[in-house]
């Protein structure tokens, strides 16, 4: 969680009279699945759940089937992997399709439930108390991280000019450029168009913005994860242009 927390992506351009700012975000951006279907979970635990009681303990609501154990596990080790390790452009398409082929071939080869029978011990069971506060933590960090620590840096794109600037620190830097070269990076799949709600008109994407300075000099500016990074990328260029 650390080394996620410690990335750095881009948020949604605001435009303020010839402006953009670009706001960046962690990966932990794309967790919001993870507490969304935790409190489904919660939610099914309660309609559906049966009291179990525990030696030296209260009774505890739990889901009486397995599977919604193990899909909250897959769950987590699904964004855990797919969002350090991206799967980019016809890779990310590929990996997609084997993994699609690979699970209806067993549903209809053995069926996902004749599988699970064979390792008797893979039952994952948690109670109502877990998925609420696991969710309702992960919920808060999530909403802090976005909302306020991730906002507390900022780019800036003006005609002819950019800017990174801090907001506690009130530092930054200033860059007058009129050589300005945007690349977009093929998106991932599974991150940037899946947990980005590409399918909702959002997504995400990587804009690598490189820009000559005083002296022949060359900077590049990695933004990550931007909101609606073809919307972002055309505005930069025809702001900055």
């Amino acid at each position: 969680m650390a080394a996620v927390a410690n990335q750095e992506s881009s948020a949604q351009p605001v435009l303020e009279a010839e402006r953009i700012v670009v706001y960046e975000h962690s990966d932990l951006l794309y967790w919001w699945v993870v507490w969304a279907y935790g409190f489904v979970s919660a939610f099914l635990t309660r309609l559906f759940g049966r009291e179990v009681l525990l030696e030296g303990t209260r009774p505890v609501l739990i889901y009486p089937d397995a599977w919604l154990g193990i899909s909250f596990v897959l769950l987590i080790l699904f964004v855990l992997i797919f969002t350090n390790v991206r799967a980019r452009g016809v890779k990310s398409l590929i990996l997609f399709l084997v993994l699609l082929v690979i699970g209806l071939i067993i549903q209809m080869a053995y069926s996902w439930d004749e599988v699970l029978s064979f390792v008797p011990l893979l039952l994952v069971y948690m109670n109502l108390a877990f998925y609420v506060l696991f969710s309702t933590a992960l919920l808060l960090v999530w909403v802090f991280t976005t909302f306020v620590s991730d906002r507390l840096s900022r780019y800036e794109f003006a005609p002819g000019s950019i800017s990174k600037k801090m907001t506690l620190t009130e530092g930054g830097e200033n860059f007058v450029s009129r050589q300005v070269h945007t690349l977009r990076q093929s998106d991932d799949i599974f991150v940037h168009r899946l947990l980005g709600l590409w399918f909702l008109g959002f997504g995400t994407g990587d804009i690598e913005v490189s820009f000559t300075t005083p002296g022949s000099g060359q900077r590049v500016y990695l933004l990550k994860n931007v909101w609606r990074a073809a919307h972002v990328e055309r505005a930069i260029n025809r702001l900055v242009a």
